[in-house]
């Protein structure tokens, strides 16, 4: 019997290599060797063989202690027998391999391999969502709105369980009802999930010709939604139990509105506030006026006080939006913009000129500071 060779020489990695080290290794050198890569070749084979042993060995900590102590003779007097222990290779073959399933494994043994076995359960359904478009004083009142919603409902031929005639589900002939399959590729044995059930492990006897065995169909839905007093833009309201129904007649998922508020042409919206421009004259700005301002309820009267600037902020307590879910509402803020006439009649240039004549600029603060500044 030929001498067995050092495991660590096998893998090519050294003794104090981690774990992870020697996964790597092995991961190469098993796609390098593995015999449905090397189709007939025998020494590919017997490699093949030889680097799965090691890396049993060695990826486990209490048979690389063991190995480590004793060398070979610490499995006995025939050494490691790895057809009869391969427990870890086959633990750790998809962490290894990962994503190489999808390509070379998956050409082997199908591409239900990596798949995990699937068990018929009760599901929920999925939750759907939707955007609503509302105007700013719909915002600040509340309102409702009706929508039209597709979803899944409970199929009324079968009454959700898929079968035309009520028989149900019948034991899967493929697998016998375990939900897998065996498959081999040379030496190698895979179970995997079951191509015809699945992996449930039943089968439909007779599909509902109207669902096509799903127990559930697609309908349309007038739905209301109630939007609250307050609501910010973009926030979403949660309509529980208004999404689908689950699969094999689980409950209904949610439905999630997404309310946006489309922009005013007049006000501007800031967390509770409200904020308005308004335009005055000349006049109204430095004698002070009472004007009509719209609010988002109606129109009020608003004090314009004499000598007011243009960009003055004027504070109307109260107006503003209405706080969501408590109580309370903010403010209106309305800043003025005081409007320069560009074309004056003959009598109104010879007022202007009269009050030019009587100014006085030491009345006006911000002209002196500016020349002090000069």
């Amino acid at each position: 019997m030929n001498e067995k060779k050092d495991y660590y020489e096998i893998l090519g990695v050294s003794k104090d290599a981690s774990i992870e080290e020697i996964k790597k290794a092995y991961r190469d050198l098993a796609l390098k060797y593995h015999p449905d890569r090397n189709p007939g070749n025998k020494e590919a084979e017997e490699k093949f063989k030889e680097i799965t042993e090691a890396y049993e060995v060695l990826s486990d900590p209490e048979k690389r202690k063991i190995y480590d102590t004793y060398g070979h003779a610490g499995f006995g007097p025939t050494g490691f027998d790895w057809t009869q222990d391969f427990s870890r290779v086959r633990m750790d073959f998809s962490d290894i391999f990962g994503d190489i399933f999808s390509d070379f494994f998956e050409d082997i043994f199908g591409s239900d391999f990596t798949r995990k076995t699937k068990t018929r359960k009760v599901q929920k359904g999925s939750d759907l969502e939707y955007r609503i478009y509302i105007n700013l004083k719909e915002a600040a009142t509340g309102t409702e709105k009706y929508i039209n919603i597709s979803r899944f409902d409970e199929c009324p031929i079968c009454n959700g369980s898929g079968s035309k005639t009520k028989k149900g589900r019948i034991t899967c002939s493929t697998c016998g009802g375990k939900g897998q399959v065996i498959k081999s590729s040379g030496f190698i044995t895979i179970s995997q999930t079951c191509p015809k059930c699945k992996g449930e492990g039943e089968v439909l006897s007779d599909p509902c010709s109207n669902c096509r065995g799903t127990g559930r169909v697609r309908n349309m839905h007038k739905i209301l939604v109630k939007i609250p007093v307050g609501i910010e833009n973009g926030m979403s309201l949660r309509l529980k139990g208004e999404g689908d129904i689950g699969p094999n007649k689980g409950e209904r998922g949610d439905l999630y509105v997404t309310v946006f508020i489309e922009k005013d042409p007049l006000f501007e919206r800031k967390e509770e506030n409200i904020y308005l421009e308004v335009p005055i004259t000349i006049t109204q700005a430095v004698l002070g006026d009472e004007i009509e301002v719209p609010t988002l309820t109606g129109k009020i009267k608003l004090k314009i006080p004499p000598g007011t600037q243009n960009g003055d902020l004027l504070r109307l307590r109260n107006m503003g939006m209405p706080k969501l879910n408590g109580y309370g509402k903010g403010d209106m803020i309305v800043k003025i913009k005081v409007l320069i006439p560009k074309k004056l009649s003959r009598q109104q240039q010879i007022l202007y000129q009269q009050i030019k004549e009587t100014e006085n600029k030491d009345d006006y603060p911000e002209i002196k500071k500016f020349k002090e500044r000069l």
